[in-house]
């Protein structure tokens, strides 16, 4: 039974409970907005590390490594003076930066830097000063350097995706599974020897012509996949800061432009689906094409000419006097069943959609502009997945660059592959405009971009076209480019290479697009090429796992193709290596069997057989 005071003993204890409840909450509520550390100091569950971005052939794009941020609590310093001499010395930042941070006695914590390797910030521990508070976070690395950089884009000081795959991705990068602290893995079409030998050829034809800008594209014509995507000037993820938004942004989305002679490839193709285009007939170009009192210039004089010559010669009055009797809705339609005035929906972010005007905005000034690429914006993605279009015989297919998303022990979250299929034309068209592209390239403006010495056909279209700004097409600046297609006769892959404003004597797309066009094919087809020379199969990778050799000798390469000599170079024995020629392995240096010491670098010739 309880006693008299029993009731105030209660009350004492519940009063006791309250006050510990109080101190608690008091405690809590101070580390959370009293403490001087940040809320990512306090925390303490590990930080989440991004998953891994893949290329094609499973080389790392994107990773995450380990490193910790650095702060300082000025007043628990002992010896300021001492302290930032040390500190200066390992992190190279000038000591009184670090001194006058320490002397800061208002603020209880100081940031001194972020994303510190942990090899300064072991030996910098070592060190035991009072004062400093180490917080270890992931930082991203990009062990490639510049390579696809306006493709991966990067991550800020918090590990969030600001551009890029990273942007796009971010939330599955991030996505950690229950009990694990790594994010998903995201695996691109990119091919990584196709980027970089895209790249090697874009960015030394860029510096020749200084242009403003550059662009390049390689897709398969039936899947939409992206194998390269290059946009020039590019930046170095690694240190994304120290670049502007002109360097980071990826200009195959972002920029609109009017595309000139590629254009025509297009109204050819809608031409031949309407069956508006009689190929017996003959047009006259006296230089110009003109109707009433409106004249559009033509690129020459070039008299009478057949279908085939208008195209090789990229004649504007021949394609405008062509497209003449189409009516422009049907222009339009066809137009817009291509893509154009749309977004391709590419798995990227910042795309633009172009600018196609609707039929009843088309003047007659606009019916003769629009056939050869004016009047009209459209972005270097729309017009490579309307080329794919064109290719595979009429199917619109959305251009891709992700193909799966696994979890950190390889298992499949998410796959991808061709959407939004859609049947625009049909293989009569397909062969009917190859047919008149491969004249361009063998006897027109297209001819920098023949496959000389090598046993294939490529058909294409050059364009040239002056930029307009608010003093219309005074100021004479160009846009120089080549849309092309490998092999021609059934195209696996469409190329479309772009150089803005280049400065100098050469600015025609002939002249310095087309030949980046040829560079790039001919360091790539032999990297695809499987089967009978005269074939080309799907852009399969090899299967690493089927290759064995003793790491002790030199392997035997010969009567390899280049596809699996490069893979091979790629993966077992990275390093400069001298290569000669396409086809099939002729001769090895050093010889096969010789014994390794050390990386070896290989001198190997090709030849067909």
């Amino acid at each position: 039974m309880a006693g008299p005071n029993a009731p105030w003993r209660y009350k004492l204890l519940i009063a006791k409970v309250f006050l510990l409840a109080l101190i608690f909450f008091m405690r809590a509520y101070q580390l959370t907005f009293d403490s001087p550390l940040p809320p990512a100091v306090q925390e303490s569950r590990p930080p989440i590390r991004r998953g891994i971005i893949f290329d094609a052939l499973n080389r790392e794009l994107a990773i995450s490594r380990d490193t910790a941020s650095i702060g300082i609590r000025p007043e628990e310093i002992d010896n300021p003076e001492q302290t930032s001499r040390l500190l200066s010395r390992i992190l190279k930042i000038p000591k009184s930066e670090i001194l006058q941070k320490i002397q800061d006695k208002e603020k209880k914590f100081i940031y001194l830097t972020r994303k510190t390797p942990m090899e300064d910030v072991e030996e910098i521990r070592s060190l035991n000063l009072p004062g400093l508070v180490f917080h270890e976070e992931p930082d991203r690395f990009y062990p490639n350097g510049r390579l696809a950089s306006t493709v991966l884009g990067f991550t800020g000081l918090d590990n969030e995706g600001l551009a890029g795959i990273e942007f796009q991705y971010d939330s599955e990068l991030r996505h950690a599974g229950k009990n694990s602290y790594v994010g998903r893995n995201i695996h691109l079409t990119i091919n990584g020897y196709v980027q970089y030998h895209l790249e090697k050829a874009l960015h030394s034809q860029f510096e020749k012509v200084k242009a403003v800008g550059a662009v390049g594209i390689i897709s398969e014509t039936k899947t939409g996949k992206i194998l390269a995507l290059a946009s020039l000037p590019d930046f170095n993820p690694n240190e994304a800061r120290s670049f502007s938004a002109d360097e980071q942004r990826n200009r195959a989305l972002t920029d609109v432009s009017e595309p000139g002679s590629t254009f025509k490839v297009f109204v050819l193709a809608a031409l031949f689906r309407e069956k508006l285009l009689d190929e017996t007939r003959t047009y006259y170009c006296p230089g110009y094409f003109q109707y009433k009192n409106h004249r559009i210039r033509c690129t020459g004089k070039h008299g009478e000419q057949n279908l085939a010559q208008v195209m090789a010669n990229s004649c504007n009055t021949g394609i405008i006097e062509a497209s003449w009797q189409m009516p422009v809705l049907k222009l339009y339609e066809n137009l817009r069943r291509f893509g154009f005035g749309s977004q391709t929906e590419i798995d990227l972010p910042a795309e633009a959609k172009g600018y196609l005007p609707l039929p009843k905005d088309w003047d007659i000034y606009l019916k003769m502009t629009i056939p050869i690429g004016h009047g009209v914006s459209v972005t270097p993605i729309q017009l490579i997945a309307a080329a794919n279009a064109l290719a595979n015989g009429g199917e619109y297919v959305r251009p891709f660059i992700v193909e799966k998303i696994t979890t950190p022990d390889g298992k499949v979250v998410e796959s991808f592959g061709p959407k939004n299929k859609v049947k625009i034309s049909d293989d009569i068209v397909k062969r009917k405009v190859l047919f008149y592209l491969q004249k361009v390239v063998e006897e027109g403006t297209g001819l920098a971009a023949r496959l000389e010495g090598m046993p294939y056909k490529v058909c294409g279209k050059t364009g040239t076209a002056i930029k307009s700004d608010r003093f219309g097409y005074k100021q004479k600046k160009y846009q120089a480019s080549f849309l092309g297609f490998f092999p021609c006769e059934e195209p696996e892959v469409s190329i479309f290479i772009m150089f803005d404003e280049p400065r100098g004597e050469l600015y025609q797309g002939g002249q310095i697009a087309a030949p980046v066009f040829r560079e790039v094919l001919r360091q790539i087809i032999p990297h695809i090429h499987q089967g009978e020379i005269q074939r080309v199969q799907n852009l399969a990778p090899i299967n690493y796992n089927k290759l064995e050799f003793n790491p002790e000798f030199v392997p035997d390469l010969r009567g390899k193709s280049k596809k699996e000599v490069l893979q091979i170079l790629w993966r077992y024995y990275p390093g400069e290596h001298e290569l000669f020629g396409a086809g099939y392995v002729e001769s090895q240096e050093p010889p096969p069997k010789t014994k390794i010491n050390g990386m070896p670098k290989f001198k190997i010739r090709f030849s067909f057989p």
